[in-house]
C-alpha cells in the first residue's frame, strides 16, 4: 500500500477507536437508543450536506432504497445500538476486541452467500484463532454460565459482528452498483429515520439536559465525535481505502482499532489493560493476519529456490 493509503487506513483507525470511548461517555447522558439515534442523525445530517455541496444526488429508484433501508437496519440500527447497550456493562477497549470478531463472522458468511469468496484453508485457520482469541479476551470465567451484566454485553458485541457480516453481504449483491458516497448516505438516511420511532418507544423521551447548560459543551463534543468523525467521515475514508487497497486491506483497521480504542480508555478513563485482554488481542491480531495472508506469500516470495541454471 502506497503511504497515502496508510495514512488514511491509521486515521479511520484512529475515529472508530475514539468511537467506543465516546459511546462511553455518551452513556452517562442517553440512553442506548437515544444515543444511537443520535450519532445516526447527526452523522446522516453532515453526510446530506457533504453530498449537498458536492453536487451528488441520490437515486429514487425503489430497489436502492430498499436495498438501502436493509442496509441501514443491519449495519447501523441494529449493531449500533446492540454495542451502545453493551457498552453498559463492558469497557470501549472490550468492545474493540469483540468487535474484531466481525472479520471472521464476515468470511464465514461470505463463504456461505458468495461463490466468489470460498472458505480457504488460511482463512479457516484465521477465524479459528481469532474466535479464541475473542474468548480468551472475555474470559473463561462469562463463558462459564453466562452469567452478570458483563457476559450480557459481551454477547451483543457479539451479536452486533454477525450483523455486520451479514450486512457485508448484502451490501455486495445490492449495493455494489451505485456509488459508495451514494449507499452510504442513503444508509445513514433510512436509518436515521427509522431510529428515532425506535428510540422513542423503547426508551421514552430523552433527557434534554444535554443539550442545555453546562452540559452544552459535551454535547457538542459527543456529535463531532460519534457523528461527524465516527459516523459521517468514517464511511467515506472507508471506501476510499477499499477503492484504492481493495477489501483485503481493511482487515488491517480490525487490527489497529482495539489498539487506540484500549490506549483512550486507560488514558482518559483509568480503564487498564488486563493480561487477558492483551492476550486476546493478541490472538485476535495473529488470526487476523493468517486469514489475510500476506505475511505467508511475502515470506514463501523470500524463500524461493533460485532456478537451476543447466
Amino acid at each position: 500500500m502506497s503511504f497515502y493509503v496508510w495514512c488514511l487506513l491509521l486515521a479511520l483507525s484512529v475515529i472508530w477507536g475514539a468511537s467506543f470511548y465516546f459511546i462511553e461517555v455518551g452513556l452517562d447522558y442517553l440512553s442506548p437508543y437515544w444515543l444511537v439515534c443520535l450519532r445516526l442523525v447527526s452523522g446522516a445530517g453532515f453526510l446530506l450536506i457533504w453530498l449537498a455541496v458536492a453536487s451528488i444526488r441520490l437515486p429514487l429508484s425503489w430497489a436502492f432504497w430498499r436495498a438501502a433501508v436493509i442496509m441501514g437496519l443491519i449495519n447501523n440500527l441494529l449493531p449500533f445500538c446492540l454495542i451502545a447497550w453493551g457498552q453498559q456493562f463492558i469497557t470501549g477497549g472490550m468492545a474493540a476486541i469483540i468487535n474484531a470478531n466481525t472479520a471472521f463472522f464476515g468470511v464465514i458468511v461470505a463463504a456461505l452467500f458468495l461463490r466468489a469468496e470460498p472458505l480457504r484453508l488460511h482463512r479457516l485457520t484465521g477465524v479459528i484463532l481469532g474466535v479464541f482469541g475473542v474468548a480468551v479476551a472475555i474470559g473463561w470465567e462469562a463463558l462459564d454460565g453466562f452469567g452478570g451484566g458483563a457476559a450480557a454485553g459481551q454477547l451483543a458485541i457479539l451479536a452486533a459482528t454477525l450483523s455486520y457480516a451479514f450486512a457485508g453481504v448484502w451490501g455486495k449483491r445490492r449495493l455494489a452498483h451505485s456509488a459508495p458516497i451514494q449507499g452510504a448516505a442513503a444508509m445513514l438516511v433510512s436509518s436515521a429515520l427509522i431510529s428515532i420511532p425506535v428510540a422513542a418507544v423503547i426508551s421514552g423521551m430523552p433527557d434534554l439536559s444535554l443539550f442545555t447548560g453546562p452540559h452544552l459543551f459535551d454535547a457538542l463534543i459527543l456529535v463531532t465525535g460519534i457523528g461527524l468523525f465516527g459516523t459521517a467521515l468514517a464511511y467515506p475514508l472507508y471506501f476510499a481505502i477499499m477503492e484504492r487497497a481493495g477489501a483485503s486491506n481493511l482487515l488491517l483497521v480490525t487490527i489497529i482499532v482495539p489498539v487506540f480504542a484500549l490506549v483512550l480508555d486507560a488514558w482518559l478513563l483509568g480503564q487498564w489493560v488486563t493480561a487477558s485482554d492483551l492476550a486476546g488481542f493478541c490472538l485476535v491480531a495473529a488470526g487476523l493476519l493468517i486469514m489475510d495472508g500476506r505475511c505467508f506469500k511475502k515470506f514463501s516470495a523470500h524463500h524461493i529456490p533460485p532456478p537451476h541454471i543447466r
